[in-house]
């Protein structure tokens, strides 16, 4: 039998005819789509039931449990055994065995793995790429949207998808440039954010001779990463602008196509980058430390402090991205922030040939360093910078050790996420943690409001004057990273102080069971993270009415009531 997740939930017996996979109930659905996500790894039956449940466990969960994996091994299994279920009891817990039962994720999981095993652009990748977006042509869990497991998976598929559809771009490039158009134009849908995407759009369009249109794939990019983020194109995306530019005369763009509609409301004016001037003259200085660690939860605008650090010093700043540079992609960091380094092209062709296990060799490096050690100090930043492999992280110790001027810049969330990794060799030795903006840094937005909605966080700041829908988005998005490393509890402070307001340690110990030492853990880790602050007598309530909007919208309004009247009874 097949079980198939990406897309909507389908299982089919081993002829291929349709098991009702679609009238197990829905917390079956929910069970058997955790164990799909986690296969052939053992799940404890309480960390399955909290995926499933989150803060709603019943009364009885593990009894719960084992009826819903009941009804999955009765409803498709109906003539099995243990000999034969695919959902495996083992261990106190489940597991998912694929040897039992194909999973269309599981197989996509293996083909990424095998691209290491092919040579760069063969036809053995080409056809691993081919068999990757056949089955990563939608996402997984799509009656899940917002469950916390099923979130990295979704971007694991998406990230597999956006590969694949690159790499085939490329590959198709010089013999079919309407097609890599249209696939890098299938990237851009799939993470409209993603510099690489309109990059590949531009190259093609250039080889159709379609100049205007490569033109306004540039624009498209910039606007969208200016309103939503902030931050401006890399130097690589604005090397290619200007090359297309050249061939023009250095015409201007042409103008996008005039949509007559109703002139949008008028935005508050709002700055491009505001505050961190202390954490900027640490660059400007004479003396700037040869490694610096920039550090701060998810949204404290560690990714826009890097592109004003670029806008500050343009041709002496490259960027790369640690987060995606995983496998075949395993110098991508490298590759991109030399690029915005101007370094010349024999330099990248060094790193896009690379292999993607085995260490830089010796030579290569020597010939990367002539690229680093001019006469003027240069910053090589790597934002997300947590996951660096031990190969990576020896390469970038090696450029330190021998570029005088090379600065090297690693932004993660925390220092103690990188306490047992890679990255915590190259040492500490300027740590510059991200605060929220203070008033005074917020005044040239001219809004007497925006500190109480934000809390100062500047990912909230960046949309605080866009409709509700995107605001209360990007605030749940915040939240939820925020506490995903924090111990149980945390989430459920944010909840009862997003519905009834600030509380006290004796109020919040009563309405959830936890003693008052375990609640000071969680408010300290809370207060820190710059979500909850803190009264004089000792209550805490939300920082930003954003985010406690947003978790309150999560919570039904007879759950609401029933709190209220919880809290009354207690007092």
């Amino acid at each position: 039998m097949r079980v198939s997740v990406l897309g909507q939930l389908t299982v089919t017996d081993t002829d291929g005819s349709p098991l009702p996979a679609g009238e197990l109930p829905r917390r079956a659905r929910q069970v058997l789509a955790v164990l799909a996500a986690k296969h052939d790894r053992i799940q404890s039956k309480d960390s399955l039931a909290d995926a499933v449940w989150g803060n709603d466990l019943p009364g009885n969960h593990v009894a719960a449990l084992e009826h819903y994996v009941s009804v999955i091994r009765r409803r498709l299994q109906p003539q099995g055994s243990a000999a034969t279920w695919f959902i495996v009891t083992r261990s106190g817990g489940y597991l998912f065995d694929t040897s039992r039962a194909g999973l269309d994720l599981a197989d996509l999981r293996r083909l990424v793995r095998s691209l290491d095993s092919y040579g760069p652009d063969g036809p053995e990748q080409l056809a691993a790429h081919e068999s990757i977006l056949a089955l990563a042509r939608q996402l997984p869990f799509p009656e899940d949207p917002y469950a916390e497991w099923a979130e990295p998976v979704r971007s694991e598929v998406q990230e597999a998808a956006v590969n694949a559809l690159l790499q085939h771009s490329a590959a198709v490039l010089p013999t079919d440039a309407a097609r890599a158009l249209r696939l890098a134009q299938e990237v851009i849908e799939l993470n409209p954010f993603l510099e690489s995407g309109y990059r590949a759009a531009m190259a093609s369009a250039i080889c159709l001779d379609r100049q205007d249109d490569a033109l306004r794939i540039f624009e498209r990019c910039r606007q969208l990463l200016d309103e939503e983020l902030g931050v401006a194109p890399s130097a690589e995306l604005v090397r290619l602008q200007r090359s297309v530019l050249s061939t023009r005369g250095d015409s201007p763009p042409p103008p996008a196509r005039v949509i007559n509609k109703p002139a949008p409301a008028p935005e508050p004016p709002r700055e491009r980058f505001l505050g961190r001037l202390t954490e900027l003259r640490v660059f400007v200085e004479p003396d700037t430390p040869p490694v610096v660690h920039i550090v701060g939860p998810a949204g404290s605008g560690k990714s826009a402090f890097l592109a004003e650090l670029e806008r500050h010093g343009p041709g002496q700043v490259g960027i790369g991205h640690g987060a995606s540079s995983v496998g075949v992609l395993r110098h991508a960091w490298l590759g991109t922030a030399l690029a915005g380094l101007g370094a010349p092209p024999q330099v990248l062709a060094v790193v896009d040939s690379a292999g993607s296990v085995e260490p830089l060799r010796r030579s290569e490096l020597e010939l990367i360093s002539t690229a680093l050690d001019g006469p003027e100090p240069v910053v090589l930043a790597v934002d997300d910078a947590a996951d660096l492999d031990a190969a990576s992280v020896a390469e970038l110790s090696w450029l330190s050790r021998h570029c005088p001027m090379l600065r090297i810049v690693l932004t993660y969330c925390y220092p103690s996420e990188i306490a047992d990794r890679p990255l915590s060799g190259l040492g500490t030795p300027v740590v510059l943690r991200l605060e929220p903006l203070r008033a005074e840094e917020l005044e040239p937005l001219a809004d007497s409001t925006v500190l109480e909605r934000t809390g100062g966080i500047p990912a909230l700041v960046a949309v605080a004057h866009r409709p509700d829908q995107v605001t209360h988005a990007v605030a749940m998005q915040i939240a939820r990273q925020r506490t995903r490393w924090m111990p149980e509890p945390a989430w459920e402070i944010l909840r009862l102080c997003a519905v009834l307001g600030e509380l006290g340690m004796a109020e919040l110990s009563r309405l959830t069971g936890y003693s008052v030492p375990e609640l000071l853990g969680c408010v300290d880790r809370l207060v820190h993270a710059h979500l909850l602050t803190e009264t004089a007598d000792g209550r805490v309530g939300h920082r930003s009415t954003l985010i406690c909007a947003a978790v309150a919208g999560q919570v039904s309004a007879a759950s609401a009531l029933y709190l209220r009247k919880q809290l009354a009874a207690a007092s």
